[in-house]
């Protein structure tokens, strides 16, 4: 599969943190999931401020994809690029070969479709968030390169320990770890492993069964983001064993 993206134009400044972070996202699922269905990549005419992004872009990418990509500014011989690895008479002729549609149409409208906007009846979810709408979720911004906990006393054994929890935007890392006021070091141990969670169409919930007693902490990590902070609203409780439902979680 080859890819070719003809950039030109201008590129907004105040969007670059959204394009940026879209571009990290797509690259990174794409590589992880289908790393074998590149055989090249093409931007063309590209701007000072693109070369910005993809600088960052290009720190999660694998060297074998990245291996693949070429970046071509307007005084770059971009044509004879593609025509090295693409026939003339497949190549559309506005990208420098000789293929139009039926009506002579340099672009191949019937061959390249063309990018509009994405209708609203193929919206997966509605923007607003149903956690931040309930009057006992807690609210908590955790700011860039940053942690913050919520501390759990479990007072009787076999307690549970549940959340709920969604961020306004993007994703947010989370962990349970568990600390004995007895032990000699004293030092926590994780009970739940951390992994960055994405609450886009639902709040995330979970729950833990405590078998010890002690001290509880959840961590809401933001510390792999050097660029966004994190709204989030959460629930978070210590419930009896005789007082918990496994049917309703």
């Amino acid at each position: 599969m080859e890819r070719v993206g003809k950039e030109g134009g201008s590129f907004c400044c105040d969007r670059a943190p959204v394009v940026l972070d879209v571009l990290l996202f797509f690259a990174k699922n794409f590589q992880d999931n289908y790393p074998e269905r590149i055989k090249a990549i093409y931007f063309i005419n590209v701007s000072f401020y693109f070369t910005l992004v993809f600088n960052v872009v290009k720190t999660v990418l694998a060297a074998a994809l990245l291996g693949k990509i070429r970046c071509y500014s307007s005084g770059d011989d971009w044509q004879r690029a593609l025509l090295e690895r693409i026939d003339a008479d497949v190549l559309p002729a506005f990208l420098g070969g000789n293929r139009t549609d039926p009506d002579g149409n340099p672009r191949c409208f019937t061959v390249i479709k063309q990018p509009r906007k994405i209708p609203e009846s193929y919206y997966l979810v509605n923007s607003e968030k149903r956690l931040s709408r309930c009057p006992d979720a807690n609210k908590l911004t955790v700011t860039r390169l940053s942690k913050e906990v919520c501390t759990c006393e479990v007072q009787e054994p076999g307690s549970y320990l549940e959340w709920e929890f969604e961020t306004k935007s993007k994703d947010i890392g989370f962990a349970v770890y568990y600390k004995d006021k007895y032990s000699k070091d004293n030092k926590p141990v994780e009970v739940v492993p951390k992994q960055r969670i994405d609450t886009c169409y639902d709040p995330e919930k979970g729950f833990f069964k405590c078998d010890k007693v002690g001290t509880y902490i959840c961590v809401f990590d933001n510390s792999y983001s050097w660029i966004y902070s994190k709204e989030l609203f959460y629930k978070i409780k210590v419930t009896a064993p005789k007082d918990f439902d496994i049917s309703m979680n």
